[in-house]
């Protein structure tokens, strides 16, 4: 037994609440050395002998290393205690804040002294494992003819970074009912702030609605017949920085150290100007988009106050955080509890590219963006590695978020910022089984427009092109959108635990579980069929018995 392997703590992934009197808690080992992990609890101000004993279940298991989880539940809310680790030799060992004792004492238990109400884990309800679908407003449909730009291109032009194609809100308006053909639930709208640029991700009034999509009007009524569907209105929101042409920053470039503005932005020395860029901007490489001084008391008021007006007078749903790992903590705190104050119920999503444990919890944001899973999943439809390959990274991504976190992480293929699913897999047929693996596995799937026909697109602008309304409904098409109804409309897809089940190096195989459901799913990539031996399948479409899978497909059965 390796002692030093055994790994836990009282706060983070390891410790935390999602009711009021009830902790969640992990135990991290060495994947062979224990049969059985038991905690032993109690309230805290309980000083007698009797304690609570409950065995811990297996979490996730990696090559490496076993996490084990369970909630322990005191009426009281104060909690302490330790672990029994029992080996495959019966021999217990006692893990507690002191590390191994022979005879732990009260005093060596873990202590969790209070759970507070800002301690529960509160995630919007009605947003877990739906389906999410990001759309950029000026590529989507173009509704209304008479807010276009002058210098708008015919729809079917190739984007260079300056096209404007005229798409706007009576263009999303009008095509809700394809949305609502596949099952979404949340629409992702690109910035619709005033901004010089097609993209608005460099605002220029943050209390102006960009007028080539249409009035506030307009806007509204979007959301009001989006929430008449059954969907929600997601906006992306932009505070990391803001347009050169920014009344702020203008006042800046023309007071320099007199500025009342100058704590606003970050200088690095004066006088400063564009042609510099010698303050901190965008990636460090766009002097035209300023990054806000996020930490300054001042700016968090300026946009917080901004956040709460437009979800108040529009109505909406939720936010989506751009570059939000660049952002001050205290920042995203404050918004978070603004927006849940106003509406418990407000999802606050932020893009993050790696591993994003510090901004969740309770305390900034509900869900990030799942780009380890995107690469993960990309990496093996390609062949750059095999199916445990893929479980190990699958689990190791997971172990770094809360359970509650599994069905709520945005399980994303594409987005503005990446080359087309279609166009980086090299066929239309791979894109589509790729799209129905993501629709299958747990978190929030999230479709960038066209991916559900196979648009293609490379690095960007080219991956921004106008979304293809004439394309041909090949029976890929029809199967994937069969997929994204069956999950929009099955619980255990949308809620269910994963568990894998090892296979040939280009299968993967899994069960969702959620309460007396089971569902498998068998994604065969090899050249032979996959004869599946667990009995009582039914194909879920048809209903019919069945164990086969053709080489190239992917299969969801129900298990009796």
């Amino acid at each position: 037994m390796e002692k030093s392997s055994v790994f836990h703590q009282v706060h983070g992934l390891y410790c935390y609440s999602q009711t009021r009197d009830s902790l969640t808690i992990r135990v991290r080992t060495n994947i062979n050395d224990f049969k059985e992990i038991i905690v032993n609890y109690k309230n805290l101000y309980d000083h007698t002998e009797d304690i609570y004993h409950k065995t811990m279940d297996i979490l996730l298991v990696n090559e490496d290393y076993a996490i084990y989880e369970t909630s322990i539940t005191i009426k009281e809310k104060h909690f302490k205690y330790f672990f029994s680790l029992i080996d495959y030799n019966n021999k217990t060992y006692y893990y507690t804040s002191d590390g191994f004792l022979n005879n732990p004492k009260q005093d060596n238990y873990f202590y969790y002294p209070q759970i507070n109400d800002d301690d529960i884990i509160n995630l919007p309800k009605w947003a877990e494992g739906e389906i999410i679908y990001q759309i950029l407003i000026d590529r989507f449909y173009d509704g209304d003819y008479t807010n276009n730009p002058i210098d708008v291109q015919s729809w079917d032009s190739l984007p260079s970074r300056n096209t404007y194609y005229g798409g706007d809100f009576k263009g999303v308006i009008n095509k809700l009912d394809y949305l609502s053909s596949y099952g979404v639930k949340m629409i992702y709208l690109s910035p619709i702030f005033k901004s010089p640029n097609y993209h608005k991700y460099d605002i220029v009034d943050y209390y102006q609605i960009e007028s080539i999509y249409g009035s506030k009007d307009d806007l509204i009524d979007l959301v009001n017949k989006a929430h008449e569907k059954g969907m929600k209105i997601i906006l992306d929101v932009v505070y990391n920085h803001c347009s050169s042409l920014h009344p702020f920053f203008q006042d800046l470039l023309k007071y320099q150290k007199n500025s009342i503005y100058k704590n606003w932005f970050k200088v690095e020395n004066y006088p400063i100007s564009i042609a510099k860029g010698n303050y901190d901007n965008f990636a460090n490489q766009v002097p035209s988009m300023p990054k806000f001084n996020t930490a300054n008391p001042e700016v968090i008021e300026y946009l917080v106050t901004q956040a709460l007006y437009w979800a108040k007078e529009l109505k909406i749903d939720g936010y989506r955080l751009d570059v939000s790992d660049e952002v001050a903590h205290i920042f995203w705190k404050i918004l978070y509890q603004r927006l849940t104050a106003f509406n418990p119920e407000f999802i606050i999503i932020g893009e993050i590219w790696n591993h994003a444990t510090k901004w969740l919890g309770n305390v900034e944001m509900h869900t990030t963006t799942n780009y380890k899973l995107r690469q993960n999943i990309i990496d093996f439809m390609t062949g750059d590695q095999e199916s445990k390959d893929f479980i190990k990274r699958y689990n190791e991504n997971k172990s770094r978020y809360l359970t509650p976190h599994y069905t709520y992480l945005i399980s994303l293929l594409g987005s503005h910022d990446t080359i087309r699913l279609r166009t980086k897999l090299n066929s239309d047929l791979t894109n589509h089984l790729t799209l129905r693996l993501m629709l299958m596995l747990e978190g929030i799937p999230l479709i960038y427009y066209g991916d559900e026909i196979g648009m293609e697109g490379n690095d960007d602008p080219d991956n921004r092109r106008a979304m293809k309304w004439d394309y041909i409904q090949t029976q890929e098409i029809i199967e994937t959108k069969r997929f994204a109804v069956l999950r929009a409309n099955n619980e255990c897809l949308k809620k269910g635990k994963t568990s894998f089940i090892e296979s040939q190096s280009r299968v993967i195989k899994f069960f969702r579980d959620y309460k007396n459901s089971r569902i498998m799913v068998i994604l065969n990539l090899s050249d032979s069929d996959v004869i599946e031996s667990t009995p009582n399948l039914r194909d879920i479409f048809s209903g019919v018995k069945s164990n086969v899978v053709k080489p190239k497909s992917i299969r969801v059965f129900i298990s009796e």
